[in-house]
């Protein structure tokens, strides 16, 4: 194994980490407003609770991305600057909505107006479904190849960008990331709360797994190697046995 090898597998390392982390951070900002609609009580109580469960950690978590981003830059400047130059939109437009959800969460309780606090939520979920569908969309694009010339310069069409996989694969990570969300909440609240992230724990299990399943089937048949049978494997063991934790509370 090379150093290229080992940078690249640094990468994806870190990659990974921000994915498991922040993964559930946008979906406790996904589900806070359901959270804050079925529970019994005051709706704002649950939407402080909700927020309060990630409160210590989400702006730690980003941390990941930016690493992941300079070692990129750092060990592969040609694959950082085809990158990111091609796929310029999606990535500015995730950027911009952790941006904006990373301020909503730090001014949510600074202004005491219920007007603002109602425009803040708005702008965590956005800023929570947003990366989480785009996320999903990007990898695909990258799973699924990209065209690059001689000159280092990729030409992309709408469809290479919008297709039935890289949608399947932005509702796929939407989906985990909302799953782990109300994991992450039943693990970290008690009383009702806990009993109504659970709730959509359960809700949530099967389909995910199904779509996350089906999504991990389809990038193995039409891109997948044979050693990545077992990637694949231990993915589906590792979603199962939490719907099945998730199942036995």
């Amino acid at each position: 194994m090379g150093l290229q090898e080992l940078w690249f597998g640094a990468i994806a390392a870190l990659f990974l980490g921000f994915f498991i982390l922040e993964g559930f951070d946008f979906g406790v900002g996904m589900l806070m407003e359901p959270f804050a609609r079925v529970g019994i009580g005051d709706p704002e109580l649950h939407r402080r609770a909700a927020l309060n469960t990630i409160g210590p950690v989400w702006d730690g978590n980003e941390v990941w991305l930016i690493t992941a981003g300079a070692a990129m830059f750092a060990a592969f400047p040609g694959w950082y600057a085809t990158l990111f130059s091609t796929l310029y939109l999606p990535l500015l437009a995730i950027l911009v909505g952790m941006i904006v959800r990373s301020v909503a969460i730090e001014w949510r309780g600074k202004i005491d107006d219920t007007r603002w606090r109602v425009w803040a939520d708005i702008a965590i979920a956005a800023g929570s479904w947003l990366p989480a569908v785009l996320w999903g969309v990007a990898f695909a694009i990258l799973v699924r190849g990209l065209p690059v010339d001689a000159a280092g310069r990729i030409n992309l069409s709408i469809t290479d960008v919008l297709n039935a996989y890289t949608l399947f694969g932005g509702l796929a990570t939407a989906g985990l990331f909302a799953f782990y969300g109300a994991v992450f909440v039943a693990l970290k609240t008690s009383g009702t709360m806990r009993d109504d992230a659970h709730r959509f724990a359960v809700w949530l299990s099967l389909p995910v797994t199904a779509l996350v399943g089906g999504f991990g089937l389809w990038t193995q048949l039409a891109y997948g190697k044979s050693w990545t049978w077992l990637v694949l494997a231990a993915a589906v063991v590792a979603q199962l046995a939490a719907v099945g934790l998730v199942w036995r509370r």
